[in-house]
């Protein structure tokens, strides 16, 4: 592909399913490993402050590193082909 918004519109694509199903996974395992859901956005008096910051590290590197490798993976591959 010569045209770069063609590739960054596959990249782009790419890194948030790749970031989506990571989220997925993520979700699945907790429910797993604690026996509930992670927790959410809404407020209660009676959060668990430890879950809510280990679930946002979790997320956060997961879903980060699943989308940098899906755009380095990409990247590299396109200009391959050309």
């Amino acid at each position: 592909m010569k045209d770069d918004t063609g590739k960054k519109i596959i990249i782009t694509g790419a890194s948030l399913l790749a970031g989506f199903a990571m989220k997925q996974f993520a979700t699945k395992n907790w429910e797993k490993i604690f026996g509930e859901e992670p927790p959410s956005t809404n407020p209660s008096k009676e959060i668990d402050w430890k879950k809510v910051l280990l679930w946002t590290v979790i997320t956060g590197t997961a879903v980060s590193s699943s989308k940098l490798a899906a755009k380095r993976y990409l990247t590299l591959k396109l200009e391959e082909k050309e």
